[in-house]
């Protein structure tokens, strides 16, 4: 076996592979969401994170853009990280519910090329983002998403890009400090990122089939192939590979144990928290009667014009609107 050294020298290639997935240029829909983000919050905006499902090379084959596909039939996932909660929310209440239980979710549609773009984002403070992704978080809300490729399209400031990409260093540290320890067998990369991503659906009420870590991990093998190795030597872990490429456990039988403990920890605590924030998310999900809207047109083809005051009061219009899908036929 050889071994792996030099942690800050890990940290350091880590961290120049996620500058260049934060710097990527990003297509044209995804482009007009992001502006669209920042027409909407103007000057309390400091930066737009793109990421999720939708980030893929573009299917025009230019492995340069990244950004949607078929755009209209996508919902973009974005960050938007602001300097202010009272501003980028419509009221005190939803900016205190931001501010306690972060992040508050937003959903978006936009004109774009004779269709629409849509997306739903989410609103942090950067020094919300920079504390949730650190490993010493229990809660894998936000380091179990942005382990994964993240582009920043907008940023205001130099130095909050780089904040971002350190934040995003460390969201893939954490990552890795949580689920590495829980392999007692050799194990490659695809291994630790399949573990990292079931154990992280496990902590939240999603709705993810048993397939989705891997198809997660196997839409950028690559990638993942690429940082393990410094994100384990970051990690702090001290990393032997063997013959076939593959890294010895990194903890002993004890380790194991706390580690297995912590995620049965995150799981309590991660679904109590995505209880909490769906309640919150009945008076803060801005856009939310519109999104389920799209969602149901969506898989049903159903759809149903709401007025404004339908869109304000979603729980009270709820039965009524119910009702007319059902008599659509959207729900069988």
């Amino acid at each position: 076996m050889t071994a792996m050294a030099g942690r800050d020298e890990a940290r350091a290639a880590l961290r120049a592979l996620l500058a260049r997935e934060a710097d990527q240029t990003v297509n044209a829909p995804a482009r007009a969401m992001s502006d669209a983000i920042a027409m909407r919050h103007k000057d309390c905006l400091v930066a737009t994170l793109f990421y999720g499902s939708c980030l893929r090379p573009a299917d025009h084959g230019d492995a340069a853009v990244v950004g949607p596909g078929a755009a209209g039939e996508q919902l973009m996932d974005f960050y938007a990280v602001v300097d202010d909660l009272r501003r980028a929310n419509a009221n005190a209440i939803a900016a205190l519910g931001n501010r306690l239980l972060p992040p508050n979710v937003f959903y978006l549609e936009v004109p774009y090329d004779g269709g629409r773009v849509r997306c739903k984002y989410a609103i942090v403070t950067l020094a919300q983002f920079r504390r949730f992704v650190q490993a010493g978080t229990l809660q894998n809300y936000f380091w179990g998403r942005f382990c994964q490729p993240t582009a920043v399209p907008f940023a205001r400031r130099a130095g909050t890009r780089d904040a971002l990409i350190d934040a995003l260093t460390d969201a893939v540290i954490a990552t890795v400090r949580a689920t590495a320890p829980l392999l007692a067998a050799p194990f490659d990369a695809r291994t630790l990122w399949v573990r990292a991503f079931a154990e992280s659906y496990g902590a939240e009420l999603r709705p993810e089939s048993a397939a989705r870590p891997a198809q997660v991990h196997d839409a950028n093998a690559a990638r993942y192939a690429t940082l393990t190795p410094a994100a384990l030597v970051a990690a702090g872990f001290t990393v032997m590979v063997d013959a076939d490429g593959r890294f010895a456990p990194v903890a002993d039988a004890a380790a194991q144990g706390r580690a297995r403990r912590a995620w049965l920890r995150r799981r309590w605590l991660g679904k109590t928290l995505n209880v909490l924030r769906l309640m919150k998310a009945v008076f803060t999900f801005e856009g939310g009667a519109d999104y389920v809207a799209w969602k149901i047109q969506r898989h049903s083809g159903v759809r149903i014009d709401m007025s404004d005051w339908q869109r304000r009061h979603p729980l009270l219009a709820s039965p009524v609107l119910a009702v007319r899908y059902w008599r659509k036929g959207a729900f069988r």
